[in-house]
């Protein structure tokens, strides 16, 4: 019954239950206060980070939240849910997830951390709060310290890690602590930090020569008037060691923490500037376009967290009465929505994706054996041609389930096609299961 859960992409329960009997079961499980949210994060991580022994993982942190305030009528009250961002009335959940990545191929492996929480209805605005004054385990901002502090000791059988986070994780308990030799972070600057040598680092960067050039194509953008344009970047670095704040805990810190300064930046004041901390070593220009290269990667687990709440997941849409229900609902999802991402990047690749092994069980790439048999045309373009040991063999067939014809003319399947697909398999190898259950009694 699980299985439906964490291999669907849907949010109604109804839909995804292939009888009454098991539509209860599943709201029993989802309802059921013994059923941890801490025990199925674990679960899911843990299941990720088995593929990452010996490889060099991108961790890639972001925050995102779920609004449920349309649907607060109907959602008990004090039920895992409470106040977000910003100043219109809201309802809901906050999550911050690190997504990992395999840094040399690219591929998406799963979760190393995921964190839920809530604040309260009630809760005392920042300057109630003395929110500047209180040590940082007492600020959400924490949740960068912690989510790395777990992806570490789960990730103890990878060959490195390296820690990619937007402006929000520039925060000095972290520059200064998460790192060792095979533990590194990417993390763009929000702050311009002063440095032992009394000279601010983007100050310094600015003094710094271009060491190499590449181009770049910006996608048309309304908000700021853009059209797709090509754009020249060049790249300079600089090795710095910035300073402690006076205002962090004496003794708990040290005073200053080495890093590397990289920019990608355009000629002009106006101009496109990206600045990267890094603790990897940077020598040469190729050094540097990787750690942009690596950075780039973060657009993954923004798409992640967007088609969690629109393209069909809609998570926000769900119709669970309580707020701990679809918390539960949301981490049992993510499980379907990385496959659908893992198979969407399949396709594309000339090497046909990661191992299918990574992402099906093996009862589960023998049902999908079984259906590539019935889905196949007479032609050779109706032919599943791939490598059956790779996930675009698997791509093909979930594809076509969820209503791609098949042909190259056509395109390659998008992210709803996949979507589709997924549910349409997840019910025929309950079937299936079914089936060998009552075949060996």
């Amino acid at each position: 019954m699980v299985h439906l859960l964490t291999c669907t992409s849907n949010t109604s329960i109804r839909r995804i239950s292939p009888s009454r009997s098991i539509q209860k079961a599943l709201y029993r499980f989802l309802n059921n206060k013994k059923v941890d949210e801490s025990n199925l994060i674990d679960e899911l991580c843990s299941r990720s980070s088995s593929l990452c022994e010996h490889k060099h993982v991108l961790c890639i942190q972001d925050t995102t939240e779920m609004n449920f305030f349309s649907q607060a009528q109907r959602i008990k009250k004090n039920s895992g849910l409470g106040r977000l961002d910003g100043h219109k009335p809201s309802l809901g959940f906050k999550m911050h997830s690190s997504l990992m990545l395999d840094a040399t191929s690219g591929d998406i492996l799963g979760f190393s951390d995921i964190k839920l929480w809530h604040r309260p209805l009630d809760m005392p605005d920042r300057k109630q709060r003395k929110y500047q004054t209180l040590p940082i385990e007492q600020k959400e901002s924490y949740k960068w310290i912690e989510t790395a502090t777990k992806s570490k000791e789960r990730l103890q059988a990878a060959q490195s890690i390296t820690f990619i986070e937007d402006r929000e994780g520039d925060i000095y308990e972290q520059l200064s602590t998460i790192s060792s030799d095979n533990i590194h972070y990417i993390i763009r600057s929000k702050a311009n930090r002063n440095t032992v040598d009394g000279i601010k680092i983007w100050d310094l960067l600015a003094k710094q020569k271009g060491i190499g050039g590449y181009t770049i194509n910006l996608p048309t953008d309304h908000r700021k008037r853009r059209k797709k344009v090509e754009v020249a970047l060049q790249v300079r670095y600089a090795q710095v060691a910035i300073t402690k704040g006076n205002h962090k805990s004496s003794g708990l810190y040290p005073a200053s923490a080495p890093l590397t300064v990289v920019e990608a930046y355009e000629e002009g004041k106006e101009g496109i500037s990206w600045i990267l901390l890094t603790t990897h070593k940077v020598r040469s220009f190729e050094d540097a376009y990787k750690i942009i290269e690596w950075y780039s990667q973060r657009w993954t687990i923004e798409q992640v967290h967007r088609v969690l709440k629109s393209k069909g997941f809609q998570i926000e849409d769900s119709e669970l009465e309580s707020g701990w229900a679809i918390r539960k609902l949301c981490i049992l999802m993510l499980s379907a929505l990385i496959r659908i991402f893992q198979m969407n990047l399949a396709y594309s690749e000339p090497e046909q994706g990661q191992p299918i092994e990574e992402v099906f069980s093996k009862e589960e790439v023998q049902c999908l054996k079984n259906v590539n048999e019935k889905l196949q045309g007479t032609t050779s373009k109706l032919q599943n041609n791939n490598d059956s040991t790779r996930l675009k063999w698997a791509t093909w067939i979930i594809a076509r389930l969820g209503g791609w014809k098949g042909y190259d003319s056509q395109g390659p399947p998008g992210v709803i096609i996949l979507k589709r697909g997924l549910d349409a398999f997840t019910h025929i190898f309950f079937g299936w299961k079914l089936a060998q259950d009552v075949g060996t009694r």
